[in-house]
């Protein structure tokens, strides 16, 4: 069997054209695929295997003693040939070979395609299961159609710089795990502040999928914030042309059910095993 070849960020766009083939729940623009699978500062690779054409791709970062699966798909036409499982092999011993003792499939925040597998992948879930992934877990999406939106409560502009700055003492203290997401976000100008007391983030790291936000933990439940830069940013993501999004890896779901009728619209089982 041909040994896959490791590609860089100048075939994202293929990448994203091969989710249409072998990802029907995950049809990643160029740009997605760019941010959620190439541009990320730990240590990663991205594997492809051709044949009469793309056939396989895999992708794979270590983070600290941790290593993650970001994606692996196969061509319809060339699965239950091995090559899954030879792609799989080679991005475990990529994170076994920087570090990591463990590997996981899925969840690589800050930056990642998934929260794990989608339960709709049965083949993926059988796979996961025979190769000797233990499930630890479950997340969740929320889906919304942004019609009918409400004006936010509360006045809510694009952070800049100096925004981050005056969020960073509680972001650090309360979710420094998304430091990296909202760093970006500001980068992009995908995220929206209220004062320095909340935030909502959107197309961090996939085109339509909004997250992460946060109100500062002395105000939540009682200011309006969480609700006022929710609100807008989504009016911002319509304003760019999206009808629906998926809010990502969901925490909150009674509060987006209430604030904007999201409904859970996908659910991801986490696998992970020991190196």
């Amino acid at each position: 069997m041909v040994e896959p070849v490791s590609v860089g960020i100048e075939a994202a766009s293929q990448v994203a054209a091969f989710t249409r083939v072998a990802c029907p729940y995950d049809l990643l623009s160029t740009v997605s695929v760019e941010r959620a699978v190439f541009d990320d500062p730990d240590p990663s690779v991205v594997l492809a295997h051709y044949d009469i054409g793309l056939e396989a791709v895999g992708s794979a970062v270590v983070r600290g003693s941790h290593g993650f699966v970001k994606l692996l798909a196969v061509h319809p036409r060339t699965r239950l040939r091995g090559l899954g499982s030879q792609l799989l092999a080679r991005l475990e011993d990529f994170c076994r070979d920087h570090g990591a003792t463990s590997v996981g499939l899925g969840p690589s925040a800050p930056f990642y395609v998934v929260p794990g597998i989608d339960v709709r992948y049965t083949e993926a879930l059988t796979f996961a299961d025979a190769r000797g992934y233990t499930r630890t877990g479950d997340a969740v999406n929320q889906g919304v159609r942004l019609t009918d939106l409400a004006d936010p409560q509360l006045p809510c502009h694009v952070a800049d710089d100096s925004d981050l700055e005056r969020i960073m003492p509680w972001l650090s203290e309360s979710y420094p795990n998304w430091i990296a997401e909202v760093t970006r976000s500001v980068s992009l100008r995908t995220c929206i502040v209220h004062d320095d007391l909340g935030f909502a983030c959107y197309d961090v790291n996939r085109a339509g999928w909004f997250g992460p936000m946060a109100t500062r933990p002395d105000l939540r439940g009682t200011s309006g914030v969480g609700t006022a830069t929710l609100l807008a940013a989504l009016h911002k993501m319509r304003a760019i042309g999206y009808e629906h999004v998926e809010i990502a890896w969901s925490g909150a779901v009674l509060f987006y059910l209430k604030v904007v009728g999201a409904r859970i619209s996908r659910v991801f089982w986490t696998y992970s095993k020991e190196l």
